[in-house]
């Protein structure tokens, strides 16, 4: 790329096309940032923009405001660049221009796409290149069509994956049962302020939201006509790729599976299900309830071991601050009961980060750590415990799992006189 002037009219047209564009349609936050550093670039002020006058011009903090503390400058900077980057990715992946907004800074980049040059095609050779394109789409069709056939014929695909003994004996309990498999998506909290939405990391209840936050300040800085109500419309993403990562692996063995949010799980699901928990306690409160004693539990974004054992660490916990979108490695529990009254078949993947329960669901369907995990927790005594926990530790490329190793494992024992709540 070559860059250009600051006082270029390419500059001010594609800044048009890029506020204009989907991507930005509807962030009116993010079309002001963008177009506060935009000005200051072609005005040669690129350098004097400070996350601080960032604050105070285009998010209207208040003097006091201190980037040290308020993060939410280095946020909207972080969610601005992901939008250029999808902007340029799906709407206009052809454009000459580009305006970036690199890490580090708040200087614009504005340069020039290089243009291949199309390859020019004899004349004499255009009518031969049309009968092999015509040719090779025909093949490409007929093709597809018989991979539909295949795939009618074989539901589950030529490349299905192969179930070894250890997946069989994880996974068998749930598939080999008559109740049905219920994956019970983690449910955070929303504050609804009619037409907006608020969620804190830390307030995960309606009683908590009425104490900690400013509800009433809230609904008249939005001129929210209606008072502030808790709703649990949203999943995090991590907890929607592990469901689909489960029901790819499991539908082939197992067709009745059901999905549903934990704010509406109920008694009746738990009696008559086998369930898989995806998310921490803190979204699946039903996870509270569990008769078995947990050494493990997340809290406060933290894996925090109740019962220390030589070698063990109290806290487990992500190297990264709490303001930083992407992390580069993160702890997850796999937690696993069999075999107590009341309940069916339970399995809890959760972890302090989305990020963290999707890695540990790949964990428990894949053949090759499914042996590992069997032959550690067999090592003592020869056989898989009913109920245990295991601590497992993730590492991530731009929030995608790349790769998941065994930390240890609690054998845990079963409470007596415990039966669920009914919600």
């Amino acid at each position: 790329m070559q860059e250009v002037r600051p006082d270029s009219q390419a500059f001010r047209e594609e800044l048009d096309r890029v506020l204009a564009s989907v991507a930005l349609r509807n962030a009116d936050s993010l079309r002001r940032l963008l177009s506060y550093v935009a000005e200051a670039y072609l005005a040669g002020k690129s350098r004097d923009v400070k996350e601080y006058t960032i604050g105070r011009d285009v998010m209207g903090k208040p003097e006091d405001y201190d980037p040290r503390v308020d993060a939410s400058v280095r946020v909207q900077a972080g969610k601005l660049r992901q939008r250029l980057e999808q902007y340029y990715t799906s709407e206009a992946p052809q454009s000459p221009w580009q305006i970036r907004l690199p890490k580090g800074h708040f200087e614009i980049e504005f340069k020039q796409q290089a243009q291949p040059e199309p390859a020019a095609l004899p004349p004499s050779n255009r009518s031969a290149v049309w009968k092999i394109l015509t040719a090779v789409l025909g093949v490409v069709c007929l093709g597809l069509a018989l991979w539909i056939v295949s795939l009618k014929q074989h539901p589950s695909g030529p490349n299905r994956l192969e179930w070894t003994p250890e997946m069989t004996q994880f996974w068998g309990p749930f598939v080999q049962s008559s109740k049905p498999i219920t994956v019970v998506l983690g449910s955070p909290l929303f504050v609804r302020f009619h037409n907006s939405y608020f969620r804190h990391p830390l307030v995960n209840d309606w009683a908590s939201a009425e104490r900690d936050l400013p509800l009433e300040e809230m609904r008249r800085l939005l001129k929210n006509p209606t008072p502030a109500s808790e709703t649990h419309r949203w999943a995090p993403f991590g907890e929607a790729v592990a469901a689909f990562r489960l029901a790819a692996v499991l539908s082939d063995k197992k067709q009745d599976m059901i999905i549903k949010r934990s704010s509406v799980l109920s008694w009746e699901d738990i009696r008559s299900s086998n369930l898989v928990f995806l998310g921490p306690r803190k979204f699946n409160p039903q996870v509270r309830d569990l008769p078995i004693d947990q050494d493990f539990i997340i809290d406060s974004g933290a894996v925090h071991n109740l019962r220390i054992r030589p070698g063990e660490k109290a806290t487990y916990s992500k190297p990264t601050p709490a303001n930083t979108e992407d992390i580069p490695e993160d702890y997850s529990i796999i937690t696993r009961m069999r075999g107590i009254e009341g309940w069916g078949e339970v399995l809890v993947l959760g972890s302090s980060s989305t990020e963290g329960t999707w890695a540990a669901a790949d964990y428990v369907t894949d053949p090759a750590h499914l042996r590992e995990l069997t032959r550690r927790l067999s090592a003592e005594t020869g056989t898989v415990p009913d109920c245990y926990q295991v601590l497992l530790r993730s590492r991530f490329k731009s929030q995608v799992p790349i790769q998941t190793e065994y930390v240890l494992h609690h054998v845990v024992k079963p409470r007596t006189g415990n039966t669920p709540r009914t919600r």
